[in-house]
């Protein structure tokens, strides 16, 4: 297990807390029989925080300075071959020029003929996608885009389909939203939301079990398929 001390200090009050990383794989949950903590205190007042199967802050930091120098040097490369290209009167070379911007990444995006179109690249994605598309009732968009293939196998071979899906949708409507608006609130901060990664590489989202008999739905699994992650199913 690795780790690295967090440089910098949390304030918490008027106390000085020390944050300490620690990277633990997502398997190590699997395989343990008791419910593992993803953070606690210590004794001497540590704060101690496990990132599973992610990089560790200083990790990011380096790859983010590095990106840095990297886009900072080739924007002096880019300067320089245009100036050699004005001082000799040659038309400026395509490196020369300033790369374009890249388009935002859109999970949900409504298209000029008014269909939607759904995507998803990240967990938080899907959860956010189909919380849409049962806050608009888009409930055949939600299991042609965002349902995964094997999610809809596992219906054909029990003889459903999207009927069958929708009107399932229909019924738990406002449980289903309950549960995901809480779990994107709590995705990205405190010990509420558990993320797993599992070995497969699907990711699961889960309540802690602090919270979880507060809600009917508990959990919700996202695969990886050609076209994206995808909703593999909400329990």
């Amino acid at each position: 297990m690795l780790s690295a001390l967090l440089p910098g200090w949390l304030l918490v009050g008027c106390e000085t807390v020390t944050t300490e990383y620690h990277r633990r794989p997502g398997f190590y949950k699997l395989a343990s029989e008791q419910e593992l903590e993803d953070e606690y205190v210590t004794e001497d007042g540590r704060r101690v925080v496990f990132i599973e199967d992610g990089r560790l802050p200083s990790e990011v930091e380096a790859m983010e300075a590095e990106q840095a120098r990297r886009e900072e040097a080739a924007r002096r490369e880019r300067e320089r071959l245009r100036r050699e290209a004005l001082a000799a009167g040659r038309p400026i070379p395509p490196e020369a020029m300033e790369p374009e911007p890249l388009e935002a990444f859109k999970s949900r995006e409504v298209l000029e003929d008014g269909s939607v179109r759904l995507q998803a690249i990240l967990p938080e994605h899907v959860i956010a996608n189909v919380m849409a598309c049962l806050r608009n009732q888009e409930y055949f968009e939600l299991w042609e885009q965002v349902v995964a293939k094997s999610t809809q196998r596992i219906y054909s071979s029990r003889g459903e389909g999207v009927e069958e899906f929708v009107a399932w949708c229909v019924k738990h409507r406002s449980e289903l939203m309950m549960s995901l608006n809480r779990m994107s609130f709590g995705y990205y901060g405190g010990s509420d939301v558990i993320v797993d990664r599992l070995p497969d590489f699907s990711v699961r989202v889960r309540f802690a079990p602090t919270i979880a008999s507060e809600f009917d739905f508990k959990e919700v699994l996202v695969v990886q398929e050609r076209e994206g992650m995808k909703l593999a199913g909400i329990r």
